[in-house]
């Protein structure tokens, strides 16, 4: 009987760690199809991530906290994607969608801020570098395009507890960057995979 249990732990391993690798190697392969099917869309928008930001402007008020490309969101006219455009206010958070191919809103919604968002509002408004100066950091960077940009105020980076998360198309590449909302400097900087 020993040998038998033994037997089948071993088949019940020999299974697991298959799976397993079988299940990376799928997710790696949906990950890189997806990271081009998000490039190719991106390239692809007639509107940049800034003309949105203009647009959403004028339905919201507030400070700029994040704005995105999402390349399969349900709520664009066709398949190009949309623009995730978000501000807020002392108390109000706006995120207003803008489709990627014509610039038409599609969607806009507000609701309040609860109590951790308060407080990123009010770090962000202290902070020496607003999100426009760090997108155009971003792009003299790279010499590419913002496609996300988002505000964040956490302790993951001990030297950086508040900076912009920003991604930006260069050519076929997604180029991460972590930008100090306070200095400017980038203190992170990997292509996307």
């Amino acid at each position: 009987m020993n040998k038998a249990l033994k037997r089948f732990q071993l088949t019940t391993l020999g299974a697991c760690l298959t799976l397993a690798l079988t299940t990376g190697v799928m997710t790696t392969a949906a990950s890189a199809s997806s990271h081009s099917d998000e490039v190719r869309a991106a390239q692809a928008a007639k509107i940049s991530l800034k003309q949105a930001i203009n647009i959403a402007s004028k339905e919201a008020t507030g400070t700029l906290v994040s704005a995105e490309f999402d390349d399969d969101d349900s709520d664009a006219d066709g398949n190009g994607g949309v623009y995730e455009v978000e501000f807020s206010t002392d108390r109000i958070n706006y995120e207003i969608k803008i489709d990627a191919m014509t610039g038409k809103v599609v969607k806009s919604e507000s609701e309040r801020l609860d109590s951790d968002d308060t407080n990123d509002y009010k770090v962000q408004k202290k902070a020496k570098i607003n999100i426009v100066a760090a997108m155009n950091l971003a792009e003299k960077q790279t010499g590419g395009q913002v496609m996300e940009i988002e505000f964040k105020n956490d302790r993951d980076y001990a030297k950086h507890t508040s900076y912009y998360e920003v991604e930006v198309l260069k050519g076929q590449k997604i180029i991460e960057l972590n930008i100090d909302a306070n200095t400017g400097s980038v203190f992170k900087r990997k292509v996307k995979k």
